[in-house]
């Protein structure tokens, strides 16, 4: 069991937050509670567990931390092209600099609602917004990620995003996404999603997995409901907020 220093969040936040790897229950979790705060001092620590470890959960509770989310890891097999040509006044290209960068950071200010920090009435909101902008700016300079726009070419306005990194040849793990505010409701998050499917598709990738929170339910309903995503494993995201 060991505690990883979540550099983007403690960047966002102003004081360490850490995330608790390789959780065992059955060790003396007081004592490891107090080397932490010792050499770290956090203001947020995190643990993800399986859903159906209530033991687990149970033993952190003990400690006082609460369950802030249940998050869904899915998958999906690509297997062949999905059919664009109804939506062809679109175009998915990756975003190589920053002016189109600044737009997707100005559409992502809106776009989460539906996420552990955003519900966590111990976080302010704007540290909950700001704390994406950072992660689309660090897939944009990362060797492993990339950063996707989706715009409409009749006015060559981007009206979405996505960011993935690659894991394997053929293995891709979707990140972030997000649907300008005034194109919320037209579909446009399916159609950047097929277009998504369809780069990786040509780019050699067999399979792409996800992580969403199970209170999303527009993105479960499009991703389970409507692409094919198979769910995989769910697990109990369990907080503690120190002072």
């Amino acid at each position: 069991m060991n505690v990883n220093v979540i550099e983007v969040d403690s960047k966002v936040f102003g004081k360490p937050v850490l995330e608790i790897e390789n959780f065992d229950s059955l060790s003396d979790l007081i004592s490891f509670e107090k080397i932490y705060i010792k050499t770290l001092n956090p203001f947020y620590v995190s643990c993800k567990i399986p859903l159906e470890d209530l033991h687990a959960i149970h033993k952190l509770e003990e400690i006082g931390f609460n369950l802030i989310e249940c998050q869904i890891k899915s998958n999906i097999k690509l297997k062949k092209l999905y059919d664009v040509s109804m939506f062809n006044n679109y175009t998915f290209e990756k975003v190589t600099c920053e002016k189109n960068l600044a737009e997707i950071i100005n559409i992502s200010k809106n776009t989460f609602v539906h996420d552990r920090f955003n519900v966590d009435a111990k976080i302010p909101k704007e540290l909950a917004s700001k704390r994406y902008q950072e992660y689309i700016v660090q897939s944009f300079y990362s060797k492993n990620d990339s950063v996707f726009s989706l715009k409409d070419n009749t006015d060559n306005k981007i009206v979405a995003f996505k960011t993935h990194r690659q894991l394997t040849e053929s293995h891709m793990l979707l990140l972030l996404g997000g649907v300008h505010l005034d194109y919320k409701g037209l579909g446009i998050g399916a159609i950047n999603e097929y277009y998504e499917f369809n780069y990786l598709i040509r780019h050699g990738i067999k399979k792409a997995t996800t992580h969403i929170s199970a209170v999303n339910y527009p993105i479960f309903n499009m991703e389970i409901g409507k692409l094919g995503f198979r769910v995989e494993k769910v697990f109990a995201v369990m907080r503690k907020i120190y002072n």
